[in-house]
């Protein structure tokens, strides 16, 4: 049961990873329905380059890593690519929570309202401000320096994306 509690976190946090970070890619391996997360320089243990990269990771989960690298570059249709939430489906649940929440209203609208200009031209102005390309779900908050806030704004967002990543999922073990 414990693992299968991690693979649904990791599934959850692969929905919601940053749009515009390159950093990791998560799959879904059809065989077992386990969640792998790909580090970007996980790609050296595959790599012909001879030079010695400590994953971190035990040798299994390294197999596991190396096993969906090699399928996603030799498009073997054992591993299916876990998506991101779209730009539009991040809004949405901001604009529920912003709906949903009655302190802080006007200073999440704000926030909001910068974070939907960002997305349209997103320059170096942004990047002051502390916007990072990708719609972080962090910005919302951003500002306001109430801890339960911030935490009933995680609390939320995370229980809306494991909704919509749990009905991926059943889809996904449906057709597999």
């Amino acid at each position: 049961m414990g693992d299968q509690n991690k693979d649904i976190e990791v599934l959850i946090s692969a929905f919601a990873y940053p749009l515009a970070s390159m950093n990791e890619s998560f799959y879904l391996r059809k065989r077992d329905l386990r969640v792998i997360g790909v580090h970007i320089f996980d790609h050296s243990l595959v790599s012909e380059c001879k030079f010695d990269y400590d994953s971190g990771l035990s040798k299994n989960e390294e197999r596991d890593v190396k096993e969906a690298i090699i399928a996603k570059e030799k498009n073997y249709e054992t591993h299916i690519l876990i998506p991101r939430l779209t730009k539009e489906l991040r809004f949405e649940i901001m604009l529920e929570f912003i709906d949903y929440n009655l302190d802080f209203k006007d200073e999440l609208k704000k926030n909001y309202k910068s974070l939907v200009d960002s997305t349209e031209n997103y320059g170096i102005e942004f990047y002051k401000k502390g916007i990072k390309a990708g719609v972080e779900m962090e910005y919302l908050t951003n500002g306001l320096e109430d801890e339960n806030l911030k935490s009933k704004w995680t609390k939320f967002y995370r229980n809306k994306i494991r909704t919509i990543a749990l009905e991926w999922f059943e889809k996904e073990k449906n057709v597999v």
